[in-house]
């Protein structure tokens, strides 16, 4: 996860890819909350809906409210559960901006090393 395996005395934590960690982990924790702020209300809203309409199982608001809160649990994949299993996750968006921003931090560096226009 945030470690390198070192030759003789095992894996090592590395300061850059545990703030690096730290920060995704942090990201997805607001992300977490903020779907459980929004869901809190919007369940009890539906439940009384659905009482009111006495629809179906399949038509029941809150169970498809049930189905979208799964869905995100696993977009946001807080607990890396969900790495690898085929799916969109929160991490895949956050490894191309990482790409991104080191391409251009790149792109920076040889322009302003060959002396090009500074900023």
């Amino acid at each position: 996860m945030f470690s390198k395996s070192s030759s003789d005395s095992g894996p090592e934590v590395t300061g850059r890819r545990a703030l690096r960690h730290l920060l995704v982990f942090q990201f997805k924790l607001a992300m977490d909350a903020l779907r459980d702020f929004a869901l809190s209300p919007l369940s009890i809203i539906v439940f009384i809906i659905d009482v009111v309409r006495k629809p179906k199982i399949e038509d029941s608001l809150y169970l498809r409210l049930m189905g979208a809160g799964r869905q995100s649990d696993r977009i946001i994949n807080l607990f890396d559960e969900y790495s690898g299993e085929g799916h969109y996750t929160v991490d895949k968006t956050l490894a191309e901006v990482e790409e991104v921003v080191a391409r251009e931090m790149k792109k920076k560096k040889l322009t302003d090393d060959r002396g090009g226009p500074r900023s």
